[in-house]
């Protein structure tokens, strides 16, 4: 059985949202955007540890979004084949296809109101019929874990559990030899209280005890207070066993957190192969984690993602923050939360999808734990290599530009190897810009004269880009930049030299509309447009590459310096001299940065 849609209408900050989920989910996004609410409307219908008032609709529960005065939680069932779901829910399930829907159909009078709520399931939308109690969840429910959780509390429940189903597991040999070793370990620990009693210290310590508790009040007169051990009664033994290490058979409590989150996951996973390994389930049970990463360093976070989807024998849903867990989780089964242009959540290809994957596999190699942030981001800005991400972060920061608080990424696709990048942040609707190079290419003919013709590459590449995006997104009007196009026609390619001044033209021609389409050319490169920038930043380059004006250094040679350092000069340079980036500020190479800023203050309704 799977839970394989959730279908939210005007619910929190979801006003219409399907999302589409896989046998083992995980649920990423920026913070705020609704994760946690995701998992809350599942909650509502499947966590048993939740009461009939908690469940209550409540005012925060209505989109603040739409003028609305219902909701709805919708879960999808597929793939029902087990028995115990058959016989408490069998009325309800769809023979055709072995599904079923479960929904809570909430409603107020007026904001502040009375509210009133209905269950309701049945083998399709039609065919709903609600339900007089919550009697479902003996067979099905969601074993939640939340982010702020209390794992010892945790810890202590699950393992009684298991402990008791492995009671309940026993044959009639084996609760015979326990029932006999059980009494010696009583007799042991009677004996173990006997001779802590005689101890002169622990005597004396109880019998002081005793007589100021006497002058306190004549109730304690009944009672003789003692220092001891408080054994336990023979069934509740089990009770009272703590998950201990062994260090040079020394044991221990588990310590850290980390330690514990992950013993606990473990005994969910004996829980659940336990219950595997009988013939007859007894229910099904999701298992729903918010932020599984919680006090594990990044090792220890990649395996536990690859322990909770290979040994966990059930359906897992995941919340997280750890771009870690993100890049090696299988992307078929990758669901990320955005904030759409009405402020409302909604997820990427309506969830779990075959479209968001490809375009991931796609990116093989390059998508590695440090790309992988832009998975949580609003915004990502695409340049060339390392020199440019080290400048534009640096010139954020004196532009006051904070891209942490804005989500802002700033991703080097190491070249001009752009395209999946595009096609990924497309498909997972991530805003993206590109800042590219206007470089030209030698392009040499075996049967034509001359034999070497020249292109302009950087350019020819935006155009690249955009076409890539019409084909994404077929409603872009393209006509703009298709009309400078038949006003330049053969002025990008078969050129008889890398012309500087040709290259300045064809930048003016086509700038300003490649901003329109979110690419930013330079003029000429980072290195050429960062010198050129201003005369107190060309004057601090000269004076790093100590190539003084005096001594008749030509800007070209300056150039080409730094072009040979490359991101060693730009990581020193901008730590020796980024209070002069913000001479800049009105330069066009400040203005992918003002850019993804507007795009994200316009998202959020700075």
């Amino acid at each position: 059985m799977k839970l394989e849609k959730v279908v939210l209408k005007n619910f929190r900050n979801f006003t219409e949202a399907d999302i589409t989920l896989n046998q083992k989910s995980l649920i990423i996004g920026a913070n705020d955007v609704g994760k946690t609410n995701l998992i809350d409307a599942i909650r509502i219908l499947l966590d048993k540890s939740l009461s009939e008032n908690d469940i209550e609709p409540a005012d925060e529960d209505f989109c603040a979004f739409s003028d609305c005065d219902s909701f709805e939680v919708l879960l999808y069932f597929s793939d029902i084949t087990e028995d115990c779901i058959n016989a408490k829910l069998g009325q309800y399930i769809n023979d055709e296809n072995n599904s079923m829907y479960l929904g809570y159909f909430a409603t107020r009078d007026i904001e502040g109101g009375a509210k009133d709520y209905t269950i309701k399931a049945g083998p399709s939308l039609d065919l709903l019929e609600e339900l007089h109690g919550r009697h479902y969840l003996k067979v099905l429910n969601l074993k939640y874990v939340g982010a702020s959780r209390n794992v010892n509390n945790f810890l202590r429940s699950e393992k009684n559990r298991l402990l008791e189903a492995l009671k309940s597991n026993r044959t009639k040999e084996q609760i015979s030899t326990d029932n006999k070793n059980l009494e010696k370990v009583v007799d042991l620990m009677n004996e173990v209280q006997n001779e802590i009693d005689s101890l002169s210290y622990i005597q004396s310590a109880g019998t002081r005890l005793s007589e100021e508790l006497n002058n306190l009040a004549e109730h304690h007169i009944s009672q003789e207070i003692k220092l001891g051990i408080d054994t336990p009664k023979s069934k509740d033994l089990f009770k009272k066993i703590q998950l201990l290490s062994y260090i040079n058979e020394q044991s221990i409590q588990v310590g850290g957190d980390g330690r514990k989150n992950q013993a606990f996951i473990a005994l969910w996973a004996a829980m659940n192969e336990l219950q595997s390994d009988e013939d007859q389930v007894e229910e099904v049970s999701i298992f729903c984690i918010e932020e599984p990463e919680a006090h594990l360093h990044p090792h220890q976070q990649r395996k536990l993602s690859e322990y909770l989807v290979h040994h966990l024998k059930t359906q897992v849903i995941l919340t997280t923050h750890a771009p870690s867990i993100a890049t090696d989780f299988n992307p078929t089964s990758i669901v990320r939360l955005y904030t759409s242009k009405d402020k409302s959540t909604i997820a990427a290809k309506g969830g779990a999808s075959g479209e968001i994957a490809e375009k991931v596999k796609n990116m093989e190699f390059r998508l590695n734990v440090i790309s992988s942030e832009v998975y949580f981001s609003d915004c990502v800005l695409l340049v060339e290599g390392s020199s440019e991400m080290i400048f534009y972060k640096a010139l954020a920061k004196q532009l006051r530009i904070d891209l942490d608080k804005l989500n802002i990424s700033i991703l080097s696709v190491e070249g001009v190897g752009f395209k999946r990048y595009i096609e990924l942040f497309e498909i997972l609707d991530i805003h993206w810009f590109v800042r590219t190079d206007n470089d030209y290419f030698k392009v040499t003919r075996k049967k034509q004269e001359p034999k070497e013709v020249y292109r302009l590459a950087g350019i020819q590449r935006a155009l690249d880009f955009v076409a890539l995006r019409k084909d994404l997104n077929p409603e872009i009007d393209m006509s703009q930049l298709e009309q400078i196009l038949r006003n330049t026609e053969g002025q990008l390619k078969e050129l008889p030299s890398a012309d500087d001044e040709h290259r300045t033209k064809m930048y003016d021609s086509f700038y300003e509309e490649l901003n329109n389409h979110n690419i930013f050319i330079a003029e000429r490169g980072l290195e050429e447009d960062l010198y050129f920038s201003s005369e107190i930043v060309s004057e601090k380059i000269r004076e790093y590459f100590n190539m003084l004006v005096d001594d008749d250094y030509e800007d070209e040679e300056v150039i080409e310096a730094m072009k040979k350092k490359k991101s060693t000069f730009m990581f020193h340079f901008v730590q020796e001299y980024i209070d002069f980036l913000s001479n800049i500020s009105d330069d066009e190479l400040a203005e992918p940065l003002f850019k993804c800023k507007e795009t994200i203050e316009e998202l959020r309704h700075v």
